[in-house]
């Protein structure tokens, strides 16, 4: 769909992978192309533990600002999943063309965009990612008990091993993922 564009790299932070790519596989038949879209951003998106992601790249919980096909005034609205869309004037959701364009993104990133299958192209520009919110996830994962026997959950390593179980419980092995190291910028 996007494959003779030069498209900028995206970064995405595990948990939202994981998260978006089960959206995706059980959402065979509903929102065809933004489907689409959301499945080529994942397959070509770097992954990043939610801890190492650089403080200028768009995931949901962070406050974007950015504009629209290089004019009129910017635009702010955190990106969020539509079952945690509370203010639908502060929020996006993730699984909007705009939303699946945004996510990955570093400040200065330009990304086009369809609306609809034939709808117009669209450019989104990233000026800035204000604040990130410290998602739920981390917090129930320190509460809960580690099962495994081999500590108390909270080591580097028993967050390493169930990241890895976790990836690969989500991806058969013939499913090429890129994970890199992330620091922050």
């Amino acid at each position: 769909m996007y494959g003779t564009m030069n498209l900028p790299p995206v970064t995405v932070a595990t948990h939202d992978y994981n998260r978006l790519m089960s959206v995706a596989a059980l959402d065979n038949n509903r929102r065809k192309p933004h489907r689409e879209f959301l499945m080529s951003e994942l397959r070509r998106a770097s992954l990043c533990h939610p801890d190492a992601l650089p403080e200028d790249v768009v995931s949901t919980t962070a406050k974007v600002t950015y504009r629209l096909n290089g004019g009129g005034a910017p635009r702010a609205h955190v990106l969020v999943y539509p079952e945690d869309l509370h203010w639908p004037g502060a929020e996006l959701s993730v699984l909007t063309p705009l939303g699946i364009a945004l996510l990955g993104l570093r400040v200065g990133d330009r990304m086009p965009f369809r609306t609809g299958q034939d709808g117009a192209w669209h450019e989104v520009v990233v000026e800035d990612v204000q604040f990130m919110l410290v998602p739920d996830e981390p917090e129930a994962a320190r509460r809960s008990p580690d099962r495994s026997g081999l500590g108390d959950g909270n080591s580097r390593d028993d967050l390493d091993r169930r990241l890895d179980e976790a990836l690969m419980e989500t991806f058969p092995a013939s499913d090429p993922v890129s994970v890199v190291i992330c620091g922050r910028s």
